[in-house]
């Protein structure tokens, strides 16, 4: 007749809901790994959107400015309007953006 020691530290019986504690553990790490990187990746994603924008708005800006030499030189008209008045207002439309430009006489004595 074989006998056995009831809770002997290699029973398997001894083993129940240890392999669920270390699955949750292991659970809780890997949503707090995947939430962490989650949380990195948004906020990257919006830094990338303010600095495009931001680098859209300079380039708009940047035509804008070369628009309104480019009349000043080329277009008499529009220096004789300036002549006439000391700020000429419009906009112009760059790349699916509105661009207001303000033009200014300056008399330096």
């Amino acid at each position: 007749m074989k006998r056995t020691i009831r809770n002997a530290p290699n029973d398997p019986r001894r083993e129940n809901g240890q392999a669920l504690v270390v699955a949750l553990v292991a659970l809780a790490i890997g949503i707090l790994l995947v939430s962490g990187f989650l949380y990195y990746v948004s906020t990257s994603q919006r830094a990338a959107d303010a600095a495009r924008q931001q680098t859209t708005d300079r380039y708009a800006a940047d035509a804008g400015v070369e628009h309104a030499i480019w009349r000043l030189v080329h277009e008499s008209g529009f220096t004789d309007t300036l002549e006439m008045v000391t700020t000429v207002n419009y906009t112009i439309t760059l790349n699916d953006q509105v661009v207001a430009i303000t033009v200014t006489k300056h008399i330096t004595p």
